[in-house]
């Protein structure tokens, strides 16, 4: 069970297949509307990041709600949580620097309402002032995928307003600031252009909007509202991940196209989620949840299969879960039991023995109530809240040792190789090699879509089975019928570098001058359940929704 589950964690680091343009042409048309030139020059084609073509959307299960999941131990997932800070003052709303390299945050000292900007290294050194945004600074929010531009919050006069700082130069301005209306907390769209960020005017509950980043083009996501805190963008950016309340007042987390459609609510528990934050490859959430008593970070997978409590009662609550841009790490704010200067670093035991009493502590949806002497204090519902002495912290996750599979079909002969009278027949070999991690699944099929006769088939691996016409096979999304006749092999054992090949002895269809045939080979990724195959894309799909190749006789090449 425990290397099924470091498996599991492994999943974070793991980059998604290439995406079928037919899959949202409605889509891909609205990209020119989120990047400052046409195209998707801006992001080195994110849309990589985003489908999987088998399993169709992987950023959002749509229309999936999630009750709850199997709950997984950090010790498998959490190498270690350092603090990188340790000081008296309260550190805030970190956020990554593009390169992964910096982490900016801010600073209250002396109960001042003004907050102080810094910067340091990812390992906590280098702590430098950088003083952007300051005068009035609320807190950080997001920085855009090019690392040029922070959006972040100021109060004037109590009322919050989103501005953008553009970091090469210094420049600040508001994207958002209507004095009549609180608008706070943006997240940039990964595709360079749009913000959603938080709207909240008087008497009316919360909603969720959408600006352009020069302020322009303000519209209102769907219907939603009373929306609490924190919200990012699926990677690609046509998804918008939040949380809100619902009638009993608890927050649960919601996803909205980014044009205000289909919106579904993707947990309903008794429980409040908040602040969720996608991984850079859009399969897995990190949230805070009070479900264990107390605000602590907590991780899911988009398919709400499992869940895991990161930390686990620090002592106040934890908030503001921002994934490093590779995902090996997620920084938030947090408070550190020890309060030792000398001790800046703790592991997972470390948090579980805190003897921090949580009853101090109550976390009623979005918003932190300060309750029986907390500290805890809250920014008109923003998620910029700080908390007295809250520290950076750092979740380091296990480095991922695991490779995925790479199946890579590496010969197909035919026997004789000239081609075959019709009286006679031909034996087809196929060889696929392992070229990535190990499998406990894989496969290789030839089928043929002419009805030939399969006289004989032969394998390196003892589990060969020959379907005919109108048998039961297990087709890319359940199980169909065949509609014409295929030979599969299956090993339980594929370790990387291994070598399978399948031979297969076929009478050709008189009606016929040449024998056709599909090749396709697949392997399990034992990380997430699903199938990386060779090849990845094809003009050709056999009756098992895959992709495939195209041989016949005499030529043996494939047609794409």
């Amino acid at each position: 069970m425990k290397e099924i589950l470091k498996d599991f964690c492994s999943l974070l680091f793991i980059v998604i297949l290439v995406l079928p343009v037919e899959a949202v042409p409605n889509e891909l048309s609205e990209y020119d509307n989120f990047t400052e030139d046409s195209g998707l020059n801006k992001t080195s084609n994110a849309s990589r990041y985003y489908f999987d073509s088998d399993s169709g959307l992987i950023c959002v299960a749509a229309g999936k709600t999630v009750d709850s999941g199997e709950i997984i131990s950090a010790d498998e997932l959490v190498e270690e949580i350092t603090f990188l800070t340790d000081r008296p003052e309260s550190e805030s709303s970190p956020v990554w620097t593009a390169d992964g390299q910096y982490i900016m945050y801010t600073v209250e000292r002396n109960d001042s309402e003004n907050l102080e900007s810094y910067r340091m290294k990812a390992d906590g050194s280098s702590i430098e002032r950088t003083g952007i945004g300051e005068g009035n600074l609320a807190g950080f929010s997001d920085i855009n995928l090019n690392g040029t531009e922070l959006i972040f919050t100021k109060s004037i006069n109590s009322q919050p307003g989103l501005y953008l700082a553009n970091l090469e130069n210094g420049t600040v301005f508001p994207v958002s600031d209507d004095p009549q209306i609180s608008e706070y907390w943006g997240a940039w769209c990964r595709l360079g252009k749009k913000i959603t960020y938080t709207q909240k005017e008087a008497e009316i509950p919360s909603q969720l909007w959408i600006v352009d980043r020069d302020g322009s083009n303000k519209f209102r996501l769907g219907t939603s509202e009373n929306v609490g805190t924190g919200k990012d963008w699926c990677p690609l950016g046509l998804r918008v991940i939040y949380s809100a309340k619902d009638s009993e007042d608890n927050s649960d987390l919601w996803v909205i196209d980014f044009y205000g459609t289909n919106q579904v609510r993707l947990t309903n528990t008794s429980y409040n989620e908040w602040n969720p934050s996608f991984s850079p490859n859009g399969k897995w959430i990190a949230y805070v949840s009070d479900e264990g008593g107390i605000p602590d970070i907590w991780l899911r997978d988009i398919e709400g299969n499992y869940r895991s409590r990161l930390t686990n009662n620090t002592g106040s609550p934890d908030s503001v879960p921002k994934w490093s841009p590779d995902g090996s790490k997620i920084v938030f704010a947090g408070y550190n039991p020890e309060n030792n200067s000398e001790i800046n670093s703790t592991n997972t035991d470390m948090i579980k023995d805190s003897n921090i009493d949580d009853s101090d502590i109550d976390a009623n949806g979005s918003d932190i109530d300060p309750i029986n002497g907390s500290n805890a204090t809250t920014f008109n519902g923003s998620d910029t809240a700080t908390v007295n002495g809250s520290d950076i912290v750092v979740i380091k996750l296990f480095s991922s040792s695991y490779i995925s599979p790479d199946p890579k079909i590496t010969s197909v002969k035919a026997a004789p190789p000239e081609g075959v009278s019709p009286e006679g027949n031909v034996t087809i070999s196929v060889t696929v090699i392992n070229e990535g991690g190990n499998a406990s699944e894989g496969y290789i099929s030839v089928s043929f879509p002419e009805n030939e006769t399969i006289e004989d088939a032969e394998g390196t691996a003892s589990n060969v089975d020959v379907y005919l016409k109108g048998n039961f096979i297990q087709g890319n999304n359940g199980e169909i019928t065949a509609q014409y006749p295929l030979v599969e092999l299956a090993e339980y054992d594929w370790g990387a570098g291994k070598e399978e090949t399948l031979n297969v002895t076929v009478t050709p269809n008189n009606r016929t001058e040449e024998i056709v045939f599909f090749v396709r080979s697949w392997l399990k990724d034992d990380s997430n359940g699903t199938y990386i195959r060779d090849p990845s894309l094809s003009a050709d799909r056999d009756q098992q929704g895959y992709a495939v190749y195209r041989y016949s006789t005499g030529i043996l090449q494939s047609i794409q």
